[in-house]
């Protein structure tokens, strides 16, 4: 790997590969990568702008040699794996240092991108790196800004926003990241403001690295990472927001895509079939350390025939039902966007009068086939495509006399009754062993095919509610019926608020009234949650200056922290963070007048969740708008 502190935006992409399989075909860009660094396209306009440089000498930021150093750059698309020789940005967007790593609004007239820091350098010498904003004035890009967030004293790069524009989601090691690495960080677009950057959370963010993050236009999120293991350095994962907002990990995308050391930059396009990914892996075609590959999903489909018969007889049975349903697929991007109708869920199809239906199977995956037929026992079975197309006929024998019904689970709240959506249940034939995992729709249901003489158990999951398990015993009655329905009910997460603390008028001292018990309670809440770290934000009223305000609001944040670990609650859980007077929860900023009551709500630390492993439960800090504080101002 390349030197990453100086210049995150390049990590190096060491790759031992083939030609993609699996239906996939990767194709060098030719046209635009050099023989030194191509990586970060982003489609643009009708084609791509992506981040190249001259040299790959950069040990350190400033060089000595200006010719280290990345420009953006666009090129023309002329079919979708061929482009016009690139040219670089015009405007004021390359500057003399590293520009690169870009992502635009949905109107494509502003450019969020990232630049090492034009005003000043670390402790340790070095220029970070930060995001800017520019916007499109003719053909050149101006108006260049540094978003709020950046700092001299971290990176903050490789951005990416939502289809819409109003998520922005991108690195940074700022305090709080795990171990001082890389990790995903997002914030919202809010009347035109960005919003205080939030960690992705750690279900994506690891001890690790995570860099280069890409949303597509159903907003799932595709990131490099070398902490959550798999191939080996930075391997490209997948996730997605669930219900909640929470961002889940859907998972590694494996091979083809992931290799033997980094892979990055993976853009997916037209819901997963075709895209960009750069990588310096042995391809064949490559031009130098990393470039840019377009590539395409064109998955590999067989025909097959599914036979069904009489086990005892091997009688051909007519007009008995075949259904296929794909339980394991080949390939990631199946997973993620449904994978067509192949390697969809079929409607159940009937045997012809020779006991035989036609299919159509993926290579790579893998199918739960249920079939079935009046007065037969129905067979549920998984097998991959290769076992279904190993011969000419793939044999299913069914066994008489016995009796089937369609187990409908639904997944509740409870208390309340609400459906939860999409829960993975997963049932156990407690009589063979075998588990069926399906997921719930929208309304919280699924369903499936039971045997009456089997014993079986449901459990539903779903975070954050807590898990459930059903056992069915007495249900053979029903079940001859033709239809079971079990209503599987999780109960919610506890909700647990925290109370901003707040002060007097130029004062950081504890107030005994309100600011002690408020502490008090966060005592309590630690000690029964001992995983939660919380962190402590500094405000105050706008009377009086920047830098008196600044130091004020961090010795409020101190004062309230050397007073929970007063009480016994370890240091490393508290992070303090000072704000001055920058967030107001009103309009009583500088030169405004506003009554006392007014200002004290300025006058506080606002105390939120961090980080927690606690099942089950969710924190929430209480607004300050709906706290009455009665102001001790004489």
């Amino acid at each position: 790997m390349k030197n990453m502190k100086p210049l995150l935006l390049l990590l190096g992409l060491v790759v031992s590969s083939q030609l993609m399989a699996q239906g996939v075909e990767l194709k060098n860009i030719k046209e635009i990568n050099t023989k030194e660094l191509d990586f970060s396209p982003v489609p643009f306009g009708n084609g791509i702008i992506f981040t190249s440089s001259k040299s790959n000498r950069f040990l350190k930021c400033p060089s000595n040699n200006a010719g280290d150093y990345t420009d953006l750059k666009y090129a023309e698309k002329i079919t979708d794996s061929t482009f016009q020789k690139p040219v670089s940005l015009s405007g004021s967007v390359n500057g003399k240092y590293n520009d690169g790593s870009s992502t635009f609004n949905p109107a494509g007239n502003k450019m969020i991108f990232s630049r090492n820091n034009t005003s000043g350098k670390n402790d340790q010498n070095v220029i970070d790196l930060k995001l800017y904003s520019a916007d499109l004035v003719g053909d050149r890009w101006e108006n260049v800004e540094a978003l709020p967030f950046n700092s001299d004293d971290f990176s903050t790069c490789h951005p990416t926003l939502s289809h819409d524009g109003t998520l922005l989601i991108f690195a940074s090691n700022r305090p709080g990241s795990n171990n001082g690495s890389m990790d995903l960080y997002s914030a919202k677009l809010e009347n035109g403001v960005w919003s205080i950057p939030e960690s992705l959370g750690a279900a994506l963010n690891s001890t690790g690295n995570e860099l280069f993050p890409f949303l597509d236009e159903q907003g799932i999120l595709f990131f490099s990472s070398d902490g959550h293991g798999g191939a080996g350095g930075l391997d490209i994962f997948a996730a997605s927001q669930n219900t909640s907002g929470q961002w889940e990990m859907i998972g590694n995308l494996g091979d083809p895509w992931n290799q033997g050391s980094d892979d990055v930059n993976f853009v997916s396009l037209n819901g997963g079939t075709s895209g960009y990914l750069a990588s310096d892996r042995g391809h064949k075609d490559a031009q130098g350390m990393d470039d840019i590959y377009h590539w395409k999903y064109a998955p590999e489909d067989e025909e097959a025939t599914i036979l069904v018969v009489d086990k005892e007889t091997n009688e051909k049975l007519y007009e008995a039902s075949v259904e296929m349903t794909p339980t394991e697929y080949g390939n990631m991007l199946d997973k993620i966007y449904g994978g067509g109708l192949t390697a969809a869920k079929t409607a159940p199809m009937k045997t012809d009068r020779q006991g035989a239906v036609k299919v159509q199977v993926r290579k790579g995956t893998k199918y739960s086939i249920v079939s079935s037929k009046t007065d037969y026992k129905t067979d549920m079975r998984e097998v991959s495509a290769a076992e279904i197309t190993a011969k000419p006929e793939y044999i299913i024998p069914l066994v008489k006399e016995k009796y089937y019904a369609k187990l409908i689970v639904q997944v509740v709240e409870d208390p309340g009754g609400k459906p939860i959506p999409l829960a993975d249940i997963k049932i156990l034939d407690k009589t063979t062993g075998k588990v069926i995992s399906l997921t719930g729709d929208g309304e919280g249901m699924t369903n499936t095919q039971i045997d009456c003489d089997h014993v079986y158990e449901i459990t539903a999951s779903k975070r954050p509610y807590y898990d459930n398990t059903v056992t069915l015993a007495d249900y053979k009655i029903d079940c001859k019926d033709g239809e079971v329905k079990v209503v599987v009910r999780l109960k919610s997460p506890l909700i647990v608020i925290l109370e901003p603390i707040f002060y007097d008028f130029d004062r950081y001292y504890i107030r005994k009234r309100d600011a002690q018990p408020s502490l008090d309670s966060l005592i309590t809440i630690m000690n029964r949650y001992p995983s939660l770290q919380v962190r402590l934000g500094g405000h105050t009223d706008a009377r009086g200056t920047n830098q008196y305000n600044d130091k004020l609001a961090t010795n409020r944040a101190n004062s309230a922290k050397n007073y929970l670990t007063s009480k016994g609650i370890a240091a490393e859980r508290i992070v303090t963070e000072e704000f001055g007077e920058l967030n107001p929860v009103n309009n009583c900023t500088d030169e405004v007048f506003c009554e006392e009551k007014d200002h004290q709500l300025n006058r506080r630390v606002d105390v939120t969740a961090e980080r927690h492993q606690e099942g089950g439960v969710d924190f929430r800090t209480r607004p300050v708008t709906e706290m009455k504080v009665v102001s001790d101002r004489k």
